[in-house]
Parts: structure tokens; C-alpha cells; sequence
């Protein structure tokens, strides 16, 4: 009997120590949750289209803040049905626009960042606020296996 009040006891503790860390933890803050988006979702359609040998594309909807993935084989039912479950990054944060490199800036509508089978991707640079103070930017690299977060806005 002593032993179960102590292990209780030990469980008590341990649960004490971490729920609370659950409330201001990682899973919260929606710059995190979005840098983890952008993180798996670049390297996961990089690694697609190198797998399938087909063009894997990242669609920004600037007007309704969201993203999804898409590939060029998709009929038109699962178009669709990807925008229907796009992301849409929590709290404050706003899509702002998307640049290309020698190009002007996509303020509206929707943008394709394509993902190529040779294993590079379309230079992109997606800028976002934060509760429209804080500016920052997520940047495609063509030939990194990674998105970069910059504090403000970047340019080419």
C-alpha cells in the first residue's frame, strides 16, 4: 500500500512539473507552429517530387491566408479538397506576400512555389506580421533542403 501512495505520489509530481508547461509551450505559439509547417511541408514536397519525378508545388492564397500542397497529377476533386484543408496559421499572424527573385510582388490572390524532380525548388521569399508589428519572412532556398526564418523582411 505504501508503495502505490508513492508511486502516486511520483506521478503527482511529474504531472505538476509538466501540464503547466503545456499552456506556454511550443504547441501555443503560433510562429512555431507555422516555422514547423513551413519546415516539414518544404521538406517533405522536395522529397516528393524528387520520389514521384513529378512537380510538387507549395500554393499561397495571399487573400485568404492559407497554404496547401498540390502536385500536377491531382484531378480536380482532390484540388480542391487540398485547398478545403489548407493551413492556416493560428493567432495574429497575416500573410503579407510572396516574392520572386526579378519579379514583383504577388499582394494578392494565389502563388505557386513549385518543387522540381532534379531536387531544387523556386526562390521565394513569403513575408508575414505578426500582430502587425513584428515583421518576418520564411526564405526558400532553390538548392537547400531548408526554409530560413529572417526577423524582418527580406529581399532579393
Amino acid at each position: 500500500m505504501i508503495e502505490l501512495l508513492v508511486v502516486m505520489l511520483l506521478i503527482t509530481i511529474v504531472l505538476s512539473v509538466t501540464i503547466p508547461r503545456f499552456d506556454t509551450g511550443m504547441m501555443q505559439d503560433p510562429q512555431k507552429q507555422l516555422s514547423r509547417w513551413m519546415i516539414n511541408t518544404t521538406r517533405s514536397l522536395r522529397a516528393a517530387a524528387m520520389a514521384t519525378q513529378r512537380v510538387h508545388s507549395l500554393v499561397v492564397d495571399i487573400d485568404g491566408n492559407r497554404m496547401w500542397t498540390v502536385h500536377a497529377e491531382m484531378d480536380e476533386e482532390t484540388l480542391s479538397g487540398a485547398a478545403d484543408k489548407a493551413f492556416k496559421p493560428g493567432g495574429a499572424i497575416r500573410l503579407v506576400n510572396v516574392q520572386f527573385p526579378e519579379q514583383e510582388l504577388g499582394t494578392s490572390g494565389t502563388t505557386e512555389i513549385h518543387f522540381h524532380p532534379a531536387g531544387y525548388s523556386d526562390p521565394a521569399m513569403i513575408h508575414w506580421t505578426y500582430k502587425n508589428t513584428q515583421r518576418f519572412s520564411y526564405q526558400v532556398e532553390p538548392l537547400l533542403p531548408k526554409v530560413r526564418l529572417l526577423e524582418g523582411w527580406g529581399t532579393y
